[in-house]
């Protein structure tokens, strides 16, 4: 499919147009102070793919968390809605009739980003069952495999991708959290901790609880400062096992964070020996971790042949894990997903790599403009930039594909699930709204489609950066734009008009 500029079909425009509320959009965004920052705006009518309303569409601005659209339109586009990943077990040998298996067991990352105890299919929020679900799922099988006593120990393979640093324009804060997770090919629990944590009197521990913990990897070293003290947590890795520092004021409630695993592909080796062991598997002391070096090409799959396959998980559908990418708005999960991209097409797993092949696809698409910048996957860097009429364009091209009716579906619904649970339950149009949103100090977006009571749709896209107000009052705002393109006048249908979306 290729983008065919609207100019090209002026009777398709003009028809597309007619009706639509440009004076009122104008008249509100040309009345915005400068407190309320710099905006852009993109609509297109779906029927006929001509876009109807353009302000400051090419100003290349901050997209946050919409830009997780690029991305997961890429993942579907190159691995199609059904494909799956599969985290494997192998041994050198099957086990003895005494159940010892001579060799280690090496767990292989497969790059599931739901190698976790979520619940699918996602309803409205997030649920989870045990945390150690997974693990206790492949330990079963290797119970039933004979496996009894592992001598040798773990090798957790974290090949997948290469070991690299969070992409540029992340910072220090953003790594310590749950959104800023190193990227690896082999992950546990979304790399992420639970925290639980509550102050005692001045100068004593804290009490704290950390979930999963297997194998005691996290050690607590938090203490209770004086009242009116500052607070902080931060889990850092120390050697062979990671340690939560921090302290919590005097007085003060409990404090429940979310924190990045320092490691995920050790965090997931200690799972599995927690699992073993709770499975009544005997399993050595030895625990190694595979790792790519930047610049090495990505393994080959074929590496295993001449081992037994012992257990095996087998993840949800790719279209479900784009679910959770755009409903809860899941970085290390979007970052994942460019990079099985790119082995898909033959790309060794890198950022770097993984970015081009996504910037060639939009290219070729004619989905880019020359201000778009992409420097991760999810949109959390600072550095990315992108136009609200490049970001209407991928929405457009998206709507005419055969995965296109998954990924709709996948944005969050306004009034009902993911990010936009709160936000517009009452349109006065009686629209449905599937958007995108994205969150950064000083920027908000939206991006996704309309359809009106009248089965008439559009996508649009809403950036706004470099504000001075409340993240509130700008989320208003743009709802309230949304309601105004929504509530535009029942209109005929116009003619097919083939703009764009030909097969290529």
């Amino acid at each position: 499919m290729v983008w065919v500029p609207p100019a090209s079909n002026p009777s398709a425009l003009a028809m597309a147009s007619r009706g639509f509320p440009k004076t009122e959009l104008s008249d509100f965004l040309g009345n915005r102070p400068a407190s309320e920052g710099a905006w852009a705006v993109s609509v297109m009518d779906l029927a006929s793919r001509q876009t109807v309303y353009e302000f400051q569409g090419q100003a290349p601005l901050l997209p946050a968390s919409t830009a997780k659209l690029l991305t997961t339109a890429f993942v579907l586009d190159v691995l199609g809605p059904d494909a799956v990943f599969r985290t494997q077990i192998y041994g050198q040998m099957r086990p003895g009739v005494d159940g010892i298996l001579r060799g280690p067991l090496t767990l292989v990352g497969a790059g599931d980003p739901n190698l976790s105890s979520r619940v699918f299919p996602y309803e409205q929020t997030t649920e989870r069952g045990t945390l150690s679900e997974p693990f206790d799922q492949l330990a079963a099988q290797l119970w039933q495999s004979g496996v009894r006593v592992v001598p040798d120990g773990i090798v957790a393979d974290a090949l997948r991708y290469p070991q690299e640093p969070r992409p540029a324009g992340w910072t220090e804060d953003d790594k310590r959290r749950w959104y800023g997770a190193p990227v690896r090919g082999l992950s546990f629990n979304d790399s992420l901790v639970f925290v639980n944590a509550r102050p005692t009197r001045p100068g004593r521990p804290a009490v704290v609880s950390v979930q999963p913990n297997p194998a005691g990897l996290i050690r607590t070293a938090v203490t209770t400062g004086r009242r009116g003290s500052g607070s902080w947590l931060n889990l850092e890795a120390e050697g062979d096992h990671w340690v939560l520092k921090g302290q919590l004021a005097a007085g003060r409630g409990a404090v429940f964070r979310m924190l990045a695993q320092p490691e995920p592909a050790q965090m997931a080796a200690m799972a599995l020996r927690d699992a073993l062991e709770r499975h009544g598997i005997l399993v050595g002391s030895s625990t190694r971790i595979l790792f790519r070096q930047p610049g090495t090409p990505a393994p080959v799959a074929t590496r295993y042949n001449d081992q037994v396959l012992l257990a095996e998980r087998v993840s949800p559908r790719l279209a479900d894990a784009v679910t959770v990418v755009n409903k809860v708005s899941q970085n290390q999960h979007a970052e994942m997903l460019l990079r099985e991209a790119s082995l898909g097409m033959g790309g060794d797993g890198s950022l770097e790599m993984a970015s081009t092949q996504l910037h060639h696809w939009l290219e070729k698409r004619g989905l880019s403009t020359p201000e778009c910048f992409m420097d991760d996957a999810c949109g959390l860097s600072r550095n990315n930039r992108l136009t609200a009429t490049a970001l209407t364009r991928v929405l457009g091209y998206a709507a005419n594909t055969p995965w296109g009716k998954a990924w709709r579906q996948s944005l969050p619904l306004a009034g009902n699930d993911g990010t936009l649970r709160h936000r517009m339950q009452g349109l006065t149009s009686g629209a449905e709204v599937r958007a995108k949103t994205g969150t950064l100090n000083g920027v908000q977006t939206l991006a996704g489609f309309i359809r009106k009571p009248d089965g008439r749709e559009y996508a649009f896209s809403i950036l706004v950066n470099d504000f001075r107000t409340s993240d509130l009052l700008i989320r208003q705002h743009i709802d309230h734009l949304v309601d105004l393109i929504a509530g535009s006048p029942v209109l005929p249908q116009p003619g097919e008009f083939a703009s764009f979306g030909e097969a290529e």
